[in-house]
């Protein structure tokens, strides 16, 4: 499990960065309107998926999956890419940002990554 204790990537003054290798700090500091952007491996084609483990109110969320492949050549069956979560602070508040690795009929996650967030 992945948590949440360095400092934060910021990348224009406005998006915070992540990745399954990079963790957030202890409690991550946010403004409306602010975006942190969490970038995770995922082959969905293994029953493999990653998915927000619990609703969010006080964040928007968008999700974009991006097969990976080699430029010129066709999309192949398998190949695995990667996942993106996009968060966006709608409004003031503190919630748990959690994303889990697993399949849709399994209880317990393979991996799962953690953020705590207060918004102003």
């Amino acid at each position: 499990m992945v948590g949440c204790s360095s400092m934060s990537p910021m990348v224009d003054g406005k998006t915070h960065s992540y990745s399954l290798d990079s963790q957030c700090p202890a409690l991550l500091e946010m403004n409306v309107g602010q975006i942190l952007k969490l970038t995770l491996p995922e082959n969905p084609t293994t029953g493999y998926i990653w998915q927000v483990a619990q609703p969010q109110n006080i964040l928007k969320v968008e999700e974009i999956y991006r097969q990976d492949q080699v430029k010129g050549q066709q999309p192949m069956v398998g190949v695995g890419g990667q996942k993106q979560f996009i968060f966006i602070a709608l409004q003031p508040g503190e919630a748990w940002i959690h994303v889990k690795h697993s399949r849709a009929w399994e209880q317990n996650p393979v991996d799962e990554w953690r953020c705590r967030v207060r918004i102003s």
